[in-house]
């Protein structure tokens, strides 16, 4: 004898929000397609049809159901993705942009340092430039130049002592 078909239950006021996350386009695809798959069971579609519609096996849909019965629309996006957590906390990622935000010139080792001494974190320079890149910023040249034009008065005092240390120390004696 075989099994009985699967039904759930889903209410019309569940079914305005899955149609509302349906045709968002901020909805990540795998939650879509599980909203997808929720919204034609509603219909009356069977697991064999929805099956061979989007393509999965059977077991895939009875895993979105399940989903949806335990869990609610919630439970329809997937769990953080396994691996270490993320050593750069928001509240660090804050931290920095307070600092870059400061009037004055930030290269990756010094944000490093400064990591380092706020929250003793040891991160390295190529990391942190990569983390920073997601949040959105991107390094540029620095250019060491006077913020306004030289008097030309103390310009010449001072041109004997220029000139010896573009020529270097040893060649002026």
């Amino acid at each position: 004898m075989a099994r009985p078909a699967r039904r759930i239950e889903i209410s019309q006021a569940a079914d305005e929000l899955l149609q509302e996350l349906e045709i968002s386009p901020y909805t990540h695809p795998k939650v879509r397609l599980r909203v997808s798959i929720l919204r034609l069971h509603r219909l009356g579609w069977s697991i064999p049809q929805l099956s061979n519609h989007f393509g999965r096996n059977h077991q895939a849909v009875h895993n979105d159901l399940t989903r949806f019965e335990e869990h609610g629309i919630p439970g329809l996006a997937d769990d953080c993705p396994p691996g270490q957590p993320r050593r750069v906390t928001p509240e660090m990622e804050q931290f920095l942009h307070e600092k870059l935000r400061e009037p004055r010139f930030w290269n990756a080792t010094l944000l490093c340092e400064a990591l380092q001494e706020q929250f003793q974190l040891l991160i390295g320079p190529r990391a942190l430039s990569n983390h920073l890149r997601r949040l959105g910023y991107s390094w540029k040249r620095s250019r060491y130049s006077p913020a306004k034009t030289l008097d030309p008065q103390v310009a010449e005092q001072h041109r004997s002592s220029l000139e010896t240390l573009k020529r270097g120390h040893w060649t002026a004696n």
